[in-house]
């Protein structure tokens, strides 16, 4: 050791500013170390877990997992009373093929049904060329009329024509008879009148004759037009109700189509009666409870010949494929934790395994405290803390290397490999 007192205090000097250059360089390895490798044991294991509940209602019959079990995926877990399943099943199919039948039924009634629409359209075809055959007799009986008219105006005229040449025949007869004696005519020119006489009064009788003749074709002629319109009022009466017979025919063969429920290449009534048995036979196989993953058995507190629910939890399934930690960082560390970065992992049950593990993503939202809405409007609170704590956020983080030791819900302590990100 010197003795000189200059030299001692240079040394001490020099110590003093080792000790000092040590302590600030331990500082900011420190803090480098405290930015760029952020560490929290404020972290709790995660997995993925579902509530296993049936999809029908039922006695369990068979239970085939105890609690903490491990299943694998598509394995039987339990099994719930499948006989009135089977009962809906066998009704099911008993009604498809009653539908069948029935559906046979109505194709039978709509064929029928078209040749009734068929038997009507003949029907009514032929009414409708009756009709036009019958509108020409009332036409021909006018005509028939017109000429017999005809004929009595001119069966009037002979008479009248021939009644004139018997009067003057009669006149003409009784000026000679007076004559005859005096001798001023002769006897030939006397019965020559006579002859004349005789035959005009033919000739009026038959004029006679003839307009009574005339009057009565005319007669049956206006009776034959009568018939004719009655016979035309009729038959277009029964064209009408061959019309009304076949709208009612093919309302019918509608009724018919409906009933059999055929769209297209589809038959609804067979569609529906096959949908029921699909149905019965998906809820037969939903008495079949199997694990949906590979997992472990939590949470299960019942036994044989429970009554189970639909839709209601019978024990909780955890994913044990996969496992998670979710750590809670200050919001000011959260710049230097990027996705994907290598995270350190410790279990408080085993603290001496390390595992490892990688950042899947930050959270991005926490419920705040202060500052909430109520009933639409901010809730800002009177007072004001004189010390602001940091926000801390989970950050999802996956397990790379799990064993058995993990548990939901179990503590652990997270060290990331993250980077230094100057502050913006």
């Amino acid at each position: 050791m010197p003795r000189d007192p200059g030299a001692r205090r240079t040394i001490g000097r020099l110590l003093g500013a080792g000790i000092v250059g040590a302590a600030i360089i331990a500082v900011i390895v420190a803090l480098l170390q405290w930015q760029t490798r952020p560490q929290t044991d404020d972290a709790t294991v995660r997995a993925n877990f579902v509530g296993i509940a049936p999809q029908v209602s039922g006695h369990i019959v068979e239970l085939h997992v105890r609690d903490n079990q491990q299943v694998q995926k598509g394995d039987l877990l339990f099994l719930i009373d499948p006989r009135p399943y089977e009962i809906a099943l066998e009704r099911a199919r008993a009604a498809r093929a009653l539908a069948g039948k029935e559906v046979d039924g109505l194709k039978n009634g709509a064929a029928t049904a078209v040749a009734g629409v068929s038997r009507a359209t003949a029907q009514q075809t032929a009414s409708a060329a009756e009709v036009t055959r019958r509108e020409m007799d009332p036409v021909v009986a006018e005509a028939e009329i017109a000429r017999l008219e005809a004929q009595r105006l001119a069966a009037e005229a002979s008479l009248k024509r021939t009644q004139a040449e018997f009067e003057h025949a009669d006149d003409h007869l009784k000026r000679l008879e007076p004559l005859l004696p005096q001798q001023f005519v002769t006897a030939d020119r006397v019965a020559e009148a006579r002859t004349k006489r005789i035959s005009a009064a033919m000739s009026v009788e038959q004029g006679r004759t003839s307009v009574q003749a005339a009057l009565a074709a005319l007669d049956e002629a206006r009776a034959r037009k009568r018939a004719a319109d009655a016979q035309l009022s009729s038959t277009r009466a029964q064209h009408l109700a061959s019309e009304a017979a076949l709208q009612q025919a093919r309302s019918e063969r509608a009724r018919a189509d409906d009933a059999v429920g055929q769209i297209g290449n589809i038959n609804a009534r067979l569609a529906a009666a096959e949908a029921s048995v699909h149905a019965a036979e998906l809820d037969l196989s939903y008495c079949r409870v199997l694990a949906p993953f590979t997992g472990r058995v939590v949470n299960l507190n019942i036994s044989t010949g429970a009554f189970a629910r639909t839709g209601v939890e019978v024990f909780t399934l955890v994913d044990t494929s996969t496992w998670y930690v979710i750590a809670n960082f200050r919001e000011t560390q959260l710049r230097h934790i990027p996705p994907d970065a290598p995270v350190d992992l410790y279990l408080q049950s085993r603290p001496g395994r390390h595992f490892r593990g990688t950042v899947v993503g930050l959270g991005w939202a926490v419920l705040p405290e202060n500052g909430t809405s109520v009933m639409g409007l901010p809730r800002v609170e009177r007072s004001l803390d004189w010390i602001r704590l940091a926000a801390r956020f989970p950050v999802r983080i996956k397990v790379e290397d799990p064993d058995d030791s993990f548990r939901l819900g179990a503590s652990a302590i997270a060290t990331v490999h993250g980077t230094f990100q100057a502050p913006k």
